[in-house]
């Protein structure tokens, strides 16, 4: 019974555990399922992207829900942490949106889980969620400083002026990273690099600009720019050690002889240098640089070689070289170009033997290297070959490779013909082929000595090249040639064989002279090589005792006296000095033009390095001569000419200075050069010679012509000039005559000029200039100046009242005299008589010169009144009648206005009314008018009037003195 107790209680235990453990596994399965759902409906992370300016955020991957489990989403939020977003359930879609727009620049990024929500409340697995703020680019750069200014020195360049920085409150480095600095104003030289770094592209000055203004801006990596900012850079001026008060231009006058002061106002600024007075030196050169001028500088040969008999072989305008290549300036230069040479007359040298006597060479000459491979080319500049038969060269200075040759040979009489001896000689010198002018002479003296100078200075070889510079090659003697004569060449070689010239000259030579005989003293050759300009050293300065130089000075020059050294102990002393540097041309003739000037200087303390002052380059410009002018004027004439001795030869112009017309002559053209006479002279040995050609002339008029009313123009057929070599050009400014032709031919065409002026009364007063040229416009004349002026009509009446006797001004003699002319023409040279004739003559020249603008032209009434008494005597009876009637009209209509008077026949003169106009007199019944009184009048009141034209005037004045002369003639058949 127990047993089966036992037993069944632990049966029943048995059955519960298992239902107990049954329902364990069924839960268990149940959970496992119920996970497996929520995992299912979220991703493990989302990721999503928002811009600043929106509030959508775009999700990857997108969050599905099936709508019908989950209901709506949670974010779950973590302490402390703002969560800006929110999250709704849109067609299956779990959308999520910020509340409010973000910011970038506060929060780039945010993390948080959401889970979904189940329809019955049951939360669903959770999900991260990392969320970044896409930048937008909102800001612009902006400088950290509102504006910069710093000061910078003067003449320097700077690695770094300042720095300027910009930032940008983007949060993103596309957006917010400054790459790049612009300067606005590209004028200034100034530049910035990417980091803001602004630096100087070259020296700034203060005097070119003490303030430099640029404007700068940033821009970020998008290229969004910045607002511009002011950056004022102040040039500081700094004291510099140089000379001031230095000329940028001297003028030197052509042909003076006295010196120029070059610095007349030095002065040395030393700013603060840190050596006292009486520890430094100053150290300065003056250069004067003339290369580039004639050759080399201006040379004065005129009085070398005078004592010795020179003859020189290429003489410009000899018959032998008219046909070659030349320049046609103040120094005769001709051009070879290895073609062209030129055979030196018997006459001028006779077959002289160079072998056997001294002579020396003169040359000058200009040559340059030649591309040509051949170094084996000669090129001659003088050659004294076989005249036929042979072609030996006896004598002959040749260029050959850059080297300078000499070569002469001995004749077969002169020794032994199996003995050598030096026969060629070959200088190896730089200025041969530099294309500068050299002056080389060479002095043989026997064929065992042979000197050469270049440019006044003995050639000297170097201790290693003097067994080879020169090269001296020997030779035997020529061999006999019996009736065999020499030929001289200059700028090639005579070859008799081929009868030709060849070995010609490749350049530019523009002398070759030979001295037989003797040869060329060192004073010759000094004075042939010797700069006619130069600079003048200042005399040493004296000291304070001045009995002795002061030794804080030292002067020196070089031998071309084109260099000058100073150098002083103090400031004092070296502007002294330099005050004192002169330049001085003793050429009668120099060349015109500049000069350059450079002066050096250095400033050296006592145990310190030594400072460069900034170099002076300033330039002495040697202008065109003004030769003084000599005036001659006599009663109607004026000579013209130059002065001054040293130009020769001179051009005289002569004529009248003054010439008086009319202003019917100028309406019609006067000559106005037809007394005017060239003269051409020169000097030579103490007589005159003339010189009968011209190279230009030209009249200038002052004031330009009016080409409305004003001409000049060639009287005379148009073929004057068709024979000549004159070329004529007439303008508002005068006329220009250009062409070389005789005198007679330039005053035969300046005697043609006709001037006329339809309205004279605009300009009473013109001047015209004469200057003529000759020899290229080497020597021009002084101007000639002719005054023309027109007389005044009213003085023109004046003159002819003054010289006419009173009892010829009546009536009568005025009608007869037909055939004389009234008007007198005045000039200088044509009047003649007393003293009180040219009193007169200067009082109305003198009138006539002060009214020279808005003149009216008068009438002259006894000029028209003859002109009208030459018409036709039907014209004169048509007149008569019309007066007669308007007498007639006139008697009757007084008579019924005085019928109450009886008829009187008297002569009543017309009274004369304030406005100068003629009065009626009722009273009387016959008018007798003064034709002299009615003249006076008619001038008056022509001169009040302003008529429109001259022939109007001229012809209402002629009606006029008719109807006068109808008056008086009525008088006279009325008595």
């Amino acid at each position: 019974m127990t047993f089966l107790k036992i037993f069944g209680f632990g049966c029943i235990v048995l059955i519960c555990f298992e239902l107990l453990v049954a329902g364990v596994e069924t839960s268990s399965e149940n959970d496992d399922e119920y996970l497996t759902q929520k995992e299912i409906i979220l991703e493990k992370s989302y990721h999503g992207l928002i811009r600043e300016n929106e509030t959508l955020v775009e999700i990857t991957p997108l969050i599905k829900v099936n709508e019908e489990k989950i209901c709506n989403f949670h974010i779950l939020k973590k302490p402390y942490h703002e969560i800006p977003f929110e999250i709704e359930l849109v067609n299956n879609l779990g959308i999520l949106k910020a509340r409010r727009t973000l910011n970038c620049e506060n929060r780039k990024s945010y993390h948080f889980e959401i889970c979904a929500i189940y329809c019955d409340g049951t939360p669903s697995n959770t999900a991260n969620v990392h969320i970044t703020v896409i930048d937008v680019n909102e800001y612009s750069p902006t400088f950290l400083e509102p504006s910069y200014v710093i000061e910078v020195d003067e003449g320097r360049l700077y690695n770094e002026i300042l720095r300027v920085e910009a930032s940008d409150k983007d949060c993103t480095p596309l957006f917010g990273d400054v790459c790049k600095y612009e300067i606005l104003n590209n004028d200034e030289p100034f530049s910035i690099d990417n980091e803001g770094s602004i630096k100087n592209t070259e020296p700034l000055s203060h005097k070119a600009s003490h303030n430099h203004i640029l404007s700068v801006v940033a821009y970020d990596c998008a290229m969004k720019e910045s607002a511009p900012i002011m950056v004022s850079i102040k040039v500081r001026r700094v004291c510099e050690t140089k000379f001031l008060g230095m000329p940028e231009r001297i003028d030197y006058t052509s042909g003076s002889t006295e010196s120029l002061q070059l610095f007349p106002n030095a002065r040395l600024d030393l700013c603060d240098i840190s050596c006292k007075n009486e520890d430094f030196r100053i150290h300065s050169s003056i250069s004067l640089k003339t290369k580039h001028i004639s050759f080399g500088c201006d040379r004065d040969i005129s009085n070398c070689t005078s004592g010795q008999k020179v003859k020189d072989l290429l003489p410009h305008g000899a018959e032998w070289t008219k046909e070659l290549s030349y320049d046609e300036g103040l120094e005769p230069i001709f051009h070879f170009d290895g073609s062209t040479g030129v055979v030196v007359p018997a006459s001028v040298i006779d077959h002289y033997d160079f072998s056997s006597q001294p002579f020396s060479i003169l040359t000058l000459f200009r040559h340059n290297s030649q591309i040509e491979t051949n170094k084996h080319v000669k090129e001659h500049i003088v050659c004294n070959a076989d005249d036929h038969k042979m072609n030996r060269h006896h004598m002959a200075l040749f260029v050959r490779n850059c080297r300078l040759i000499f070569l002469l040979r001995k004749n077969f009489n002169e020794g032994d013909l199996n003995i050598f001896s030096p026969a060629e000689w070959r200088w190896k010198i730089p200025e041969v082929c530099d294309n500068e002018w050299h002056h080389y002479v060479l002095n043989v003296e026997d064929s065992s000595k042979v000197d050469l100078f270049i440019d006044g200075v003995r050639f000297e070889n170097s201790i290693e090249d003097r067994h080879s510079n020169p090269e001296v090659i020997d030779d035997w003697p020529l061999h006999a040639a019996h009736g065999v004569n020499t030929s001289l060449a200059i700028g090639a070689c005579y070859q008799s064989l081929e009868n030709r010239l060849k070995h010609g000259f490749n350049g530019d030579i523009s002398e070759v002279k030979v001295s037989l005989n003797s040869v060329l003293t060192a004073e010759d050759i000094k004075c042939g090589t010797t700069c006619a300009e130069h600079l003048l050293a200042p005399k040493p300065l004296q000291s304070y005792n001045e009995k002795s130089y002061s030794e804080n000075s030292q002067i020196k020059e070089n031998i071309e006296m084109n260099e000058i050294y100073i150098s002083a102990k103090n400031k004092h002393d070296i502007e002294q000095l330099m005050r004192k540097v002169q330049y001085i041309n003793i050429k009668q003739k120099p060349t015109v033009g500049r000069r350059n000037i450079e002066v050096l200087t250095t400033l050296s303390c006592k145990n310190e390095s030594s400072l460069r002052l900034p170099p002076i380059e300033t330039y002495i410009m040697v202008n065109e001569p003004i030769a003084p002018l000599g005036i001659d004027i006599d009663v109607g004439s004026a000579s013209l000419e130059q002065s001054d001795p040293l130009y020769s030869p001179k051009i005289a112009i002569s004529g009248t200075s003054n010439k008086l017309v009319s202003y019917q002559e100028i309406k019609l053209g006067v000559h106005i050069l037809e007394k005017t006479s060239i003269d051409s002279l020169s000097k030579t040995n103490g007589k005159l010679e003339d010189k009968n050609h011209i190279d230009s002339c030209s009249v200038v008029v002052f004031p330009s012509l009016n080409p409305d009313h004003e001409d000049i123009k060639i009287d005379g057929d148009e073929s004057l000039s068709s024979s000549m070599d004159i070329k004529t050009n007439i303008n508002k400014d005068g006329v220009e005559m250009i062409g070389k032709d005789t005198i007679s031919n330039y005053i035969n065409v300046l005697r043609s000029l006709v001037y006329s002026n339809k309205k004279p009364a605009y300009y009473l007063n013109r001047v015209f200039k004469l200057s003529c040229a000759q020899q290229s416009s080497q020597y021009k004349s002084g101007e000639y100046t002719l005054t023309l002026t027109v007389l005044h009509p009213k003085q023109t009446l004046l003159k002819s009242t003054n010289v006419l006797p009173s009892s010829s001004l009546s009536k009568v003699n005025l009608i007869g005299n037909t055939n004389n002319e009234t008007t007198l023409h005045l000039n200088s040279g044509s009047v003649n008589g007393n003293d009180n004739n040219q009193s007169t003559d200067t009082k109305v020249y003198s009138y006539s010169l002060l009214h020279t603008n808005n003149v009216q032209e008068p009438k002259s009434h006894i000029h028209s009144f003859m002109h009208k008494a030459e018409g036709s005597h039907v014209t004169m009876l048509i007149i008569l009648v019309s007066v007669f009637l308007a007498v007639l009209l006139c008697g009757v209509s007084i008579a019924r206005l005085k019928n109450n008077q009886k008829y009187i026949d008297h002569h009543q003169p017309c009274p004369k009314t304030s406005d100068d106009g003629l009065v009626w007199d009722d009273s009387a019944l016959t008018i007798t008018i003064n034709p002299m009184q009615a003249d006076v009048t008619s001038e008056a009141s022509s001169e009040s009037e302003n008529s429109e034209s001259e022939d109007e005037e001229a012809l209402k004045d002629g009606f006029t003195h008719i109807n006068q002369l109808e008056w008086d003639n009525s008088n006279i058949f009325q008595q």
